[in-house]
């Protein structure tokens, strides 16, 4: 089907069709009373669905009141085995389905669930042929424990997609019933349904995209799916709709960035990897994607937003990470850091090995009175209070009391330069040599922002060579066109190996990057914007002078050659008034 040339109008119009007449035929007649109400032109509303492919003609008739009509539903292909590229088409095909009339989190709830009960009917299969002789009800028990609980040992009953599929009121009791027996790994998830409202999708006008939804995923087979391809999907969803979210105040981290940080702060086997404003997990999964295959790190977050907590959950079962090495905490890190006493299980002191984040710019309403609420303000913010304009420096606080080691900040780049109180607190993180690299990003690459946005790393353990330095690295002209949002701009994998490299390498790179003493620091008063110490070369433009001459020569002809008209005409004009 054309989905993706489909105005939201028509879809809307395609849905009122299969409503009333479902797989029955209908006339124009028939379909012009259905949609007369909403539509002033129905013709055109049938032909867009014909052409479209959503809509078919069965009869053809000159008089366009006697053709016949029939809806065609929106797929009947079986995909067998699910690539990428594939599960991304059908992710697209959902997601210009539902445009505005359904909330998106529905796309990621249904990937969900059918990847999950793919991978669990997958698994019990193989544990079958494992262990011939054991009953169904013991294998499934051994599923539960493998993937998630799907099966209710004690109502003896299965709840994977296949069963429920076609019956809304089992559909939604079926997600109900996995969040009830998967209260540790899932808490969250009941409410995100709610908000979402799938439950009453079903019964207002919206049921049949919500049916159609359930026909795409259930034509795909996810089983054999490796979970870096269904994690993969999981976050182009997020990525395919955070231009528009971002305008209703969501924020989405570009993967890039987040790859970027990787690559700076290098997070490695064995390690805590904090990020304590994580959205939905972007960028604690792409620390464990660097570090390899079922890396031995134990992933930490904290997000204030309860549903873009459980967002974050989903996230990491679709990567294929285990829950119990990753934490998602739900609350406001400055006021109520949730996540120490669970680090310290872990590794014995309260402070991660490493520590991401791309808190919120310039957060108002976090001053002195507000941040004492926190139990151990004297601990954390012992550089000073930010006013209220702007939580920036507090945030960089937090984040430096909760490293081991090495941190990467993504900030807006006015907290590099602004002073009062900011530039108190600035300085005291100059003077402590506790920065090792600030960079500049290009501008229009965040969904919410066109402000370029830095990259802040903060090193407790700079090697001996760096100590006393900060390393400038201006990257504003690294990027590419984004392919899909003709407003944005993203760092290519090619951008991204050329910034991480300038950081490994700490040296200086005319018109890119410098490596600047702390003493120089102090004397520009502490202004750490990156365009003081190092501005981009403008290209010299290679000049062909015998071409330049050529041109020139022929311009001065034709000037010549226009002047001597014109000196005719004023000649002739002359000659006539005398």
């Amino acid at each position: 089907m054309k989905l993706g040339n489909v105005e939201p109008r028509f879809l809307k119009a395609y849905n009122i069709l299969m409503d009333k007449f479902g797989q029955s035929s209908f006339t124009y007649d028939m379909a012009e009373k259905v949609l007369k109400d909403n539509y002033e032109n129905v013709n055109e509303v049938l032909s867009k669905l014909v052409e479209a492919e959503l809509l078919e003609k069965t009869a053809k008739k000159e008089d366009k009141r006697k053709k016949i009509y029939k809806i065609k539903p929106l797929t009947t292909e079986k995909i067998e085995k699910v690539s990428k590229d594939k599960l991304i088409g059908l992710l697209k095909q959902g997601a210009d389905l539902i445009r505005t009339q359904v909330d998106y989190k529905v796309l990621l709830l249904f990937l969900f669930f059918k990847a999950i009960s793919d991978k669990y009917l997958l698994k019990v299969e193989e544990l079958k042929k494992e262990f011939e002789d054991l009953d169904e009800e013991d294998i499934y028990v051994l599923a539960n424990e493998e993937i998630l609980e799907l099966y209710d040992v004690e109502g003896k009953k299965l709840y994977v997609w296949q069963r429920v599929a076609n019956n809304p009121e089992d559909f939604i009791n079926a997600l109900n019933k996995i969040v009830e027996m998967n209260k540790e790994k899932l808490s969250g998830l009941d409410e995100l349904i709610k908000r979402t409202g799938l439950p009453t999708l079903f019964e207002n006008e919206n049921r049949h995209i919500v049916q159609h939804l359930i026909n795409l995923f259930s034509r795909a087979d996810f089983s054999e799916a490796s979970y870096d391809i269904l994690g993969d999907a999981y976050e182009w969803t997020l990525n395919y709709f955070a231009p528009t979210k971002a305008k209703e105040g969501e924020v989405y981290t570009p993967i890039e960035v987040s790859k970027l940080i990787a690559h700076l702060v290098e997070p490695k086997d064995d390690e805590v990897i904090l990020d304590p404003a994580c959205g939905s997990g972007s960028m604690l999964i792409e620390q464990y994607r660097f570090v390899g295959n079922n890396p031995n790190i134990v992933l930490v977050g904290q997000e204030r937003n309860d549903v873009t907590a459980v967002l974050a959950k989903l996230n990491f079962i679709l990567h294929g990470i285990n829950l119990k090495d990753a934490k998602v905490f739900i609350g406001d890190s400055l006021l109520n850091p949730k996540f120490e006493s669970f680090i310290k299980e872990v590794k014995g002191t309260g402070k991660a090995d490493k520590v991401v984040a791309n808190p919120p710019w310039n957060q108002d309403g976090y001053d002195e009175n507000t941040l004492k609420v926190n139990e151990k303000y004297k601990d954390i913010y012992v550089y000073g209070f930010p006013n209220k304009n702007s939580a920036d420096w507090a945030w960089v606080q937090l984040i430096n009391y909760y490293t081991e080691k090495k941190a990467g900040i993504v900030l807006d780049s006015g907290a590099l330069f602004r002073g009062g109180k900011e530039k108190t607190i600035r300085k005291k993180f100059v003077d402590d040599d506790l920065i090792e690299a600030v960079v500049l990003l290009p501008e229009k690459i965040f969904y919410n922002t066109q402000a370029p946005g830095i990259i802040l790393v903060l090193n407790k353990n700079k090697p001996e060579e760096r100590k006393g330095k900060i390393l400038f690295i201006n990257a504003s002209n690294e990027y590419v066109k984004h392919p899909e949002v003709k407003k944005l701009n993203k760092l290519s994998d090619e951008n991204i190996e050329k910034i991480a490299k300038a950081y490994k390498e700490f040296e200086d790179v005319d018109g890119f990057c410098k490596v600047v003493d702390i003493e120089k620091i102090k004397n520009n008063d502490y202004n750490l914007n990156v365009s003081l110490y190092v501005f981009p070369i403008e290209e010299d433009e290679d000049i062909d002078l015998n071409e330049v001459y050529e041109e020139l020569n022929k311009l001065h002809n034709e000037y010549l050659d226009k002047f001597e008209v014109v000196k005719g005409y004023l000649e002739e004009i002359n000659g006539l008034i005398k």
